[in-house]
């Protein structure tokens, strides 16, 4: 069993500039002394070797704190060294033990790690560690505090710790890459029902487009039926046109007849001279055939002579080679004869060795048999040692379980390899696949879209010139549009500003004479008009319009000679009334301010007060013996004192009240600029006459426009409907590659994530696969030892008898061999015998066969010489007779020459009835001509009849002008449908009944995906349940022998054991079962303790470091958890921080440690049975 062997410590916070060597055992190792002595520095010095990188975690608060005397640069190191006994090789080295440095320097803080002295990563620390479950922040380091912690958790808290020792994050892995999984086969079935929709939208377009069709195929039904009735009367026009040539042909065909009848009488006068004649050739003919007959004998006789020398030659060397070869089979039957009584005198010398070599090898066989006995004797010995092997398989065993889970691990990961790399060559296959399809696609739409050129450059022309006319037509119509507004809008303003102006001239008020002097502002010196100068606060705009109502539309001027000047000016041109206020004269003027009502509550203010103007003094000169109250009530008493008042709400009151005016909510009126605007409504009522000529002339214009538009228009669809079918195509074709490129790159995008996935991975595994290489050279030490208990005495004198079986069975397998040899030479030689005897027999035979065959040759030469001979005698005598018949063929030539002009007479004539014979016949040919092309046309009608659908002829009837009609409507129609809607209504469908496969098989995936799903959350639960069945039964087992009471846990949500915690129920003796965290404070340690004792059992750890953990228990209850940790220890080395007396007896070896100038001092006590805590702390103080 792995455990901690020895602890080497330097510099390490309480610990001394000096090595502090601690040595431990098996069991339970107590470390005591009293507080502050440095106690707990051991199990964090344990710590930091094993690489723990947390100051909090050793109970600092920065690294630097780690240093003995961190004032002192000069000694800045730490180095902590843990050696471990490896002797069972729980660590996968082959040493007995292993030692883990760690050394830190003040200057730089960096930590160097060393194994066994050679300087290595963290990570490879860390990797051996966790092979043997003694990593740092597990829980076989407990440490001050912890309990505490364990005691506070909530029932969630103590479920997320069971899934995190039992690794359930591994899961929840996977789940939330199969729950990614299920989302994108989610985003892909939203997609796929999607195009559906969109897809399930253009059937429906189709439809009526299909619809559009049908009625456009029932009018060209319609059409056919007409035009096989115009067919049907031409064909009855051709059928009598055919009659009357017919008739003319048959009279010529009777003069032709009796031509021919002369013509062959002729013609056989002649055919009997050249009867007469042929008899005569016949004759010289037979004279010939003679002659060829003697030739073909000739050759004949010529040939069978060759034949015969050739055979002759043939048997002459037959007979040649015969003879050579008889003196050849006697030589070779002597040699055979010799050989044979050789061989035979070998074979009796082998067969004389096989029966020496044959008792030899008995003799061998029976000594084996002797030590085959005794190796049986010495294997019985053998068998005993097996009990030597159990042992060391105990440990392969456990290293190989250990092996095996990082294996599964590893698998898992390579089985996501796959899958990764499965679904990217899925991807890759399919990403071909469509990119093909594009390319296909995109080279169909390059054929159209070069087809369509021609078509479309003509199309374009027109939609041009349809373009241009159309903006031209818009801008006329939008140029009439704003021209008609303005005429309406000009005519609706003028008329009313003529009605106000003439209202305002008429009333000859203050607005008149504003209007009037308004033109010669500059002239006069204003400055404008009083209530355009002011601004006032609005929550006073009664107020002020009230009490300045008067002076609202004063004119305000520069000085008192510019009011003399407007007011001469007024007198002059008879102007109505005018008020008129000089700057001069305001800024001379002091207001009379007095503060009688200061005191008053329901005085707001002076009116002058909440008016703002250019003119600072304009406001106090209008207003300042205004006064503005909150109500009218106070309003008439201020007007009582002699005041000018007026409330908020317009309530206007003179001194001393004798009048009131009021005013809710009137408005200053102002009919200045419809009098200022009257003079030049004149002017627009020209304009608009002139503007009203321009709009009808922009009317002709525009109708101009509609025209060539209509004219163009029908040009355009005449050419549209030519290119309809061909846009149709290709509109498709894009459409499926713009979805088909999407496609694609929504595979590119899910390739790259596949490929970061792959990559992360591969780093999983490699890390796996580094694991295995630390624990597989361990697994082959332990099977080379199991094979080494085989090497024992017993197996040493097992070797050597076998040792003496060997050699005797390398005898018998000489002896074997050398028999076997000379049985195969013995068989060689005997076989050798009866080949040569069948070859003897062989020659004997050949000798008597070419000996009967050369008498055969020798006659045949005879005979041919004879043949030969008299084969010449008859060829001389047939090249005589074949002259004669040469010499009497020479007079024939002047018989022929007088049949000859016989036969030339008869011909002449001949020539003359035929000529006439022809002449009628040309007449016929071009009878028959006409006949034929009336028949053709005849054929062709009734053909394009039958292809209109009708096999017999219609009734005749007029339908030229139907036709018309019919073609017309045709056209028409022709020109709205699209001709392709039929097809293109089956595409699409086609298209969607595929794409409703595919929407089958995406949901089948996402179904797969959630089986997949939940075969992973039901693997959790399981495990999950059998982690919580171990704690749960080792914390009752525990807890009943801790206090004799009962505890157990509990799931908070059975029904979904994820969505609730686990309770911790505990009821002490005589007491009700409570949940832990509603115990008592000491009630809630005992708790926790077996609580995190239980954890501990989940994954065993070779060695324990606890910190106090029986601080908070009672004398009784720490006796109780002391024999707990006694009968763990007996598996586990538990290190155990304690200060109480019953813990310090029980453990197997004790250290005390004590403080001696600021370092820690350590004393070991070896097995000291049940010595009393204040025994040693007495120890401890003498040796201070």
């Amino acid at each position: 069993m792995v455990h901690i062997k020895k602890l080497e410590v330097y510099g390490f916070k309480s610990f001394g500039f000096r090595n502090t060597i601690v040595q431990f055992e098996k069991g339970l190792v107590a470390i005591t002394g009293p507080n502050g002595s440095g106690k707990s520095n051991i199990l964090d010095a344990i710590m930091f070797a094993i690489g723990e990188n947390s100051p909090k975690a050793m109970r600092v608060d920065k690294f630097q704190s780690l240093f003995h005397d961190a004032n002192n640069p000069g000694h800045r190191l730490i180095r902590v060294s843990v050696t471990f006994d490896n002797t069972d090789r729980g660590i996968p080295m082959d040493e007995d033990t292993v030692t883990l440095t760690r050394e830190m320097e003040g200057q730089s803080g960096e930590s160097q790690y060393l194994l066994n002295g050679k300087k290595v990563s963290k990570t490879a620390i860390m990797e051996l560690l966790e092979v043997v479950l003694s990593a740092p922040n597990k829980l076989n380091i407990v440490q001050q505090g912890m309990i505490t912690r364990i005691s506070e958790l909530n029932s969630e808290e103590r479920r997320k710790i069971i899934e995190d020792i039992v690794g359930l994050s591994y899961f929840d892995e996977k789940k939330a890459e199969a729950l990614k999984q299920l989302d994108e086969a989610d985003r892909r079935l939203e997609v796929a029902f999607a195009r559906m929709g969109e897809i399930r939208k253009r059937i429906d377009e189709l439809e009526a487009e299909r619809n559009d069709q049908l009625r456009y195929e029932q009018i060209g039904s319609e059409l056919k039926r007409f035009k096989a009735v115009q067919l049907s009367n031409n064909i009855r026009v051709v059928r009598s046109k055919l009659a009357t040539s017919t008739q003319i042909l048959d009279g010529n065909n009777q003069r032709s007849a009796q031509l021919t009848k002369h013509l062959d009488e002729l013609r056989q006068e002649i055919e009997g001279l050249e009867t007469e004649k042929a008899k005569f050739m016949e004759e010289v003919d037979a004279a010939n055939k003679a002659k060829a007959q003697l030739a073909s004998k000739t050759a004949s006789i010529v040939h069978d002579s060759e034949r015969t020398k050739a055979m002759l030659g043939e048997s002459q060397r037959r007979i040649s080679d015969i003879e050579r070869r008889l003196p050849q089979i006697e030589g070779g039957k002597q040699a055979i004869v010799q050989r044979a009584e050789g061989m035979k005198a070998d074979a009796d010398r082998l067969q004389a060795s096989v029966a020496q070599k044959k008792e030899a090898l008995a003799a061998l066989r029976a000594r084996l048999d002797q030590i085959n006995a005794q190796v049986e004797e010495v294997s019985a010995v053998i068998s005993r040692y097996t009990g030597l092997r159990q042992k060391l398989e105990g440990r392969l065993k456990r290293i190989s379980s250990l092996k095996n889970s990082i294996e599964v691990s590893a698998t898992r990961v390579e089985e996501k390899l796959k899958t990764n790399a499965y679904k990217k060559d899925a991807g890759d296959s399919a990403l071909a696949s469509l990119a093909s399809e594009v390319d296909s696609a995109k080279a169909r739409i390059a054929e159209l879209q070069k087809s369509l050129e021609s078509d479309k450059s003509r199309l374009q022309e027109t939609i041009n010139t349809i373009s241009t006319l159309a903006e031209t037509k818009i801008a006329l119509e939008r140029e009439l549009a704003g021209s008609a507004a303005i005429l309406s809008k000009a005519d609706t303003m003028a008329t009313k500003f003529e009605e106000r102006a003439s209202v305002a001239k008429h009333a000859m008020n203050e607005d008149f004479a504003i209007a009037e002097l308004s033109k010669y502002s500059e002239k006069f010196g204003i400055k404008g008009i009083v209530h355009d100068l002011i601004r006032w606060d609005k929550g006073y705009e009664r107020a002020v319009l009230a009490a300045g109502t008067e002076w609202m539309k004063a004119f305000v001027v520069e000085d008192v000679k510019s009011m003399i000047a407007i007011a001469a000016y007024a007198k002059e041109k008879k102007l109505p009334r005018l008020r008129i206020i000089p700057l001069d004269v305001v800024a001379r003027y002091k207001s009379k301010r007095t503060e009688e009502f200061r005191g008053d509550t329901n005085v707001v203010g002076r009116v002058s007060d909440f008016v703002y103007c250019e003119y600072e003094a304009l406001p106090e000169f209008l207003f300042s013996d205004s006064i503005v109250v909150k109500n009218s009530s106070a309003a008439y008493m201020l007007a009582r004192q002699g005041f000018r008042a007026v409330s908020v709400e317009g309530e206007l009151f003179e001194p001393a009240g004798g009048s009131m005016a009021l005013d809710f909510g009137s408005k200053i009126s102002d009919l200045t600029k419809a009098i200022i605007l009257g003079d030049s409504v004149e002017s627009l009522r020209d304009m608009l006459g002139k503007l009203s000529k321009v709009v009808e002339k922009k009317n002709a214009q525009l109708r101009e426009a509609a025209e060539r538009i209509a004219s163009a228009e029908s040009e355009k669809i005449r050419l549209e409907i030519q290119i309809s079918s061909n846009e149709t195509r290709l509109a498709q074709e894009s459409a499926s590659i713009a979805g088909k490129e999407k496609t694609m790159q929504e595979m590119q995008v899910q390739g790259q994530t596949l490929a970061h996935e792959a990559q992360i991975l591969e780093a999983e595994l490699e890390k796996y696969r580094r694991r295995l290489t630390l624990i597989l050279p361990a697994v082959d030490r332990l099977s080379v030892r199991l094979q080494g208990i085989d090497e024992s005495n017993a197996k040493a004198q097992l070797a050597e008898i076998n040792v003496e079986r060997n050699q005797i069975v390398k005898q018998a397998d000489s002896a074997n061999i050398e028999l076997s040899q000379i049985s195969s030479s013995l068989g060689g030689i005997e076989s050798r015998l009866e080949f040569d005897q069948r070859e003897l027999v062989q020659m004997d035979e050949e000798k008597e066969r070419l000996t009967a065959e050369l008498d055969q040759r020798k006659k045949q030469v005879e005979e041919m010489q004879s043949k030969a001979q008299a084969l010449e005698t008859e060829l001389k005598a047939l090249r005589d007779q074949e002259q004669q018949i040469i010499d009497s063929s020479g007079n024939a030539y002047s018989v022929l020459q007088e049949y000859e002009r016989k036969i030339k007479g008869l011909s002449e004539e001949e020539r003359k009835v035929s000529k006439e014979h022809n002449i009628i016949e040309r007449e016929s040919a071009l009878l028959r001509k006409d006949v034929s092309d009336l028949t053709a046309q005849e054929s062709r009608l009734v053909n394009d009849l039958v292809w209109l659908g009708y096999k017999n002829l219609l009734d005749p009837m007029d339908v030229e002008g139907g036709i018309k009609e019919l073609s017309d409507e045709y056209e028409q129609v022709k020109s709205r449908i699209n001709l392709r809607a039929d097809e293109s209504y089956v595409q699409v469908m086609e298209g969607y009944r595929g794409m409703s496969t595919r929407r089958n098989q995406l949901e089948s995936e996402r179904n797969s995906i959630v089986s997949f799903i939940e075969q992973i959350v039901k693997e959790k639960k399981e495990m999950f349940m059998d982690a919580f069945g171990k704690v749960d039964g080792d914390i009752r087992t525990t807890f009943s022998k801790l206090t004799g009471g009962n505890a157990r846990l509990e799931l908070e949500n059975p029904e979904d054991v994820f969505a609730g915690g686990v309770m911790l129920l505990v009821a002490f003796p005589g007491k009700i079962a409570r949940e832990s965290t509603a115990l008592s404070g000491g009630e809630k340690t005992i708790a926790a303790t077996v609580f995190l004792l239980a954890l501990q059992s989940l994954k065993p750890s070779p060695f324990y470091l606890m910190d106090e953990v029986d601080a908070h228990l009672d004398a009784q209850n720490t006796d109780r958890l002391s024999k707990i940790l006694v009968e763990r220890s007996k598996d586990n080395q538990i290190i155990m921080v304690t200060l109480k007396d019953s813990t310090v007896a029980k453990a197997t070896l004790i250290y005390g440690v004590y403080p001696r100038q600021g370092v820690s001092q350590v004393v070991k006590y070896r097995n000291p049975g049940q010595v009393p805590l204040a025994q040693i702390n007495s120890s401890t103080a003498e040796g201070n």
